[in-house]
């Protein structure tokens, strides 16, 4: 196996599990945030779902770079690279745009509705970034 296709590896499975830890803490974050039932601005609960990918994100999309200076990354790279980027904002845009039609607060019991709102706006980014090392 070379060094290239071990540390696109290395890197998918250290974004996976990142991915898995990041919506483990901010599922049980969005339990304590939920529990008092009180009305909250809903950017609270579509922020917490915004970052929960985030790092396992970041980490694929930073290794898409690759290690050597002055080495132009690959095609397969580059555009995974520049599409991931372009999801990941058309996601949050698009996502924030649906949590500001709920108005200004928002009941406990749709927190998770707007968590999973904020997931999915970097879940394509994240997919994407990915595809692209697994297509090195």
């Amino acid at each position: 196996m070379s060094s290239s296709i071990a540390t696109s590896m290395w890197i998918v499975v250290s974004s996976v599990l990142l991915g898995l830890i990041g919506v483990v803490a901010s599922r049980i974050g969005l339990t304590y945030l939920i529990a008092d039932r009180a009305s909250r601005d809903p950017h609270a609960y579509w922020a917490l779902g915004l970052v929960t990918l985030l790092p396992a994100w970041l980490v694929a999309f930073v290794g898409l770079l690759g290690t050597t200076p002055g080495v132009r990354p690959q095609l397969v790279s580059s555009a995974a690279w520049l599409l991931s980027a372009a999801a990941g904002l058309i996601g949050a845009i698009a996502t924030e745009a649906r949590v500001r039609e709920t108005g200004d607060f928002a009941e406990a019991h749709h927190a998770t509705r707007l968590w999973r709102l904020g997931v999915l706006a970097f879940l394509p980014a994240w997919v994407i970034v990915l595809s692209g090392h697994v297509a090195r």
